[in-house]
């Protein structure tokens, strides 16, 4: 008995120990868990603070940049204020990135130099690699895979009024700049020269670690057509942007077939595509204030057409073509020139039947809209050229092909650089060139956008020689395009107090 007694005075002795390990055991799982939870809960909280710490340190650029365009303003006056630069500080650099501003004829010929001469850049590095940096009035972020701009700079070209402002930082010195208090000085301020540029285009070339941040800002502010060479690409991979400024020559008129600011502006209501495989992507000058003139001009002084017969070689005035009347042109003896203080609609037909052995056109300059889907515009009897008829209008001119079945043999130019974002088709710009199913087109076009409600076209690109045609009628050419030139170059130096 006593035995069975000690082994069941054992039994109870045994539970206990296992009960008090089992409740050990927890509390080492529980603290180990909540180890674990403390150590994510760290990095959670460690992500977030340099969050936080780069997003202070991108607004102090943003702000550092305000300070400095302020500096060049003010020159009697020093700037104080504080920097959040991170625990390391700030580079500035004197000379990692440089300019250059020159001036070409059409032609690429005569080269006038403008400008030229670094930009100071200030940048800081974070510890996953993000840069941040001040460069020639911008604020920029580089993550290695991705340049944002965070402030754009003080570089702005007009196309209304063809003026470039360049204004150009300098840093006196490559040093550190710490986080805390600092001062801006202007040290010194060197207009530039040079006011204009006459008739020539303006080049500039930037070379810089955040190229792609200018060449995003030129895009944005000159528009695709500016950009002669991307930062990379091209056996270009050095990080130099090359910028050209003004309109084309219109003497290069119609040496492609079909001339756009961007070749994204040609859409189609119809997933099979809108018949054009190549757009030349250039910028040519509006023809407003030589439609006004040639109005003025023409109004008083020039016969109406006669749609009983023929046309003679000539010039004529119209308040409008309201398209009840065939008009046709025999040219044998030279060029016909109508003037149209209103929209043309071609109604029944407008024809060349005689061209002189292809040598004369017929030129119609509208203030207005063109509506060709009606009748057809063509050449008829011996006289087969592209070029025998040519259509101009001015920056809200609008060709519209609305009917099936009808021809069009001609050059149509309506260039324009304003863009509407409340069109029918809901575009982000004013769709210049529009045309239903079913009409033939031949020819060649220069417009700022082409919208096809259908793909059922038949479409002819033709290009002419450079030269061959004379857009605008002698006596009436447009003053010389000038671009007005403001670029000046200011020696910065910056403190730690």
């Amino acid at each position: 008995m006593s035995v069975q007694r000690g082994v069941d005075s054992a039994w109870p002795s045994e539970r206990a120990q296992s009960s008090l390990l089992g409740i050990v055991l927890l509390i080492g799982m529980v603290a180990a868990g909540s180890v674990g939870v403390l150590l994510v809960a760290g990095d959670v909280i460690t992500g977030t603070e340099q969050q936080s710490e780069q997003e202070q340190i991108e607004q102090a650029f943003v702000e550092l940049g305000q300070q400095i365009s302020s500096t060049t303003t003010t020159s009697d006056v020093v700037q104080t204020s504080d920097l959040n630069a991170g625990e390391h500080g700030a580079i500035a650099h004197h000379d990692s990135a440089t300019y250059e501003i020159w001036a070409e004829e059409y032609s690429g010929e005569n080269r006038t130099d403008i400008a030229n001469g670094t930009i100071g850049t200030i940048e800081y590095e974070s510890d996953d690699g993000t840069r941040v940096a001040y460069e020639g009035g911008a604020v920029f972020r580089e993550t290695g895979e991705q340049t944002r701009v965070l402030s754009v700079p003080p570089v702005y070209y007009n196309h209304q009024t063809n003026t470039l402002s360049f204004p150009v930082v300098e840093l006196a010195e490559n040093k550190t700049i710490d986080s805390g208090e600092i001062t801006v000085d202007q040290i010194d301020a060197e207009p530039n020269e040079m006011n204009y540029i006459r008739d020539d285009h303006i080049f500039i070339e930037i070379e810089s670690e955040y190229c792609l941040g200018w060449e995003q800002h030129f895009s944005n502010q000159a528009g695709d057509t500016a950009i002669q060479k991307e930062c990379y690409g091209d056996e270009n991979d050095e990080g130099v942007l090359k910028i050209k400024l003004g309109h084309e020559d219109v003497e290069n008129a119609f040496s492609d077939s079909v001339s756009l600011p961007n070749d994204d502006y040609v859409g189609s209501g119809h997933a099979s595509g809108n018949n054009l495989e190549e757009v030349n992507e250039a910028d040519f000058p509006d023809l407003d204030d030589t439609i006004q003139q040639l109005i003025d001009e023409f109004e008083d002084d020039e016969p109406r057409l006669d749609d009983s017969e023929s046309n003679p070689s000539g010039a004529y005035y119209e308040e409008s073509l309201d398209g009840d009347e065939h008009y046709d042109f025999s040219l044998e003896d030279g060029d016909a020139v109508v003037v149209v203080n209103g929209s043309v609609d071609s109604g029944e037909n407008i024809t060349v039947s005689q061209c002189g052995g292809g040598e004369h056109s017929l030129k119609i300059y509208a203030k207005d809209d063109f509506t060709l889907g009606d009748g057809d515009v063509r050449t008829i009897g011996s006289c087969d050229t592209v070029e025998a008829i040519q259509l101009y209008g001015t920056s809200s001119s609008t060709v519209n092909f609305h009917n099936s079945g009808n021809d069009f043999q001609g050059l149509i130019y309506v260039a324009s650089d304003e863009f509407n974002t409340e069109s029918s088709n809901q575009h982000e710009y004013q769709v210049q060139f529009t045309g239903g199913g079913g009409f033939s087109f031949e020819g060649a076009i220069i417009a700022n956008s082409i919208y096809f409600d259908t793909p059922t076209n038949a479409l002819t690109p033709t290009a002419i020689e450079n030269g061959e045609i004379e857009v605008i009628p002698e006596g009436f050419e447009p003053a010389p395009q000038l671009t007005y030139l403001n670029i000046a170059e200011y020696e910065i130096d910056i403190e730690n107090n």
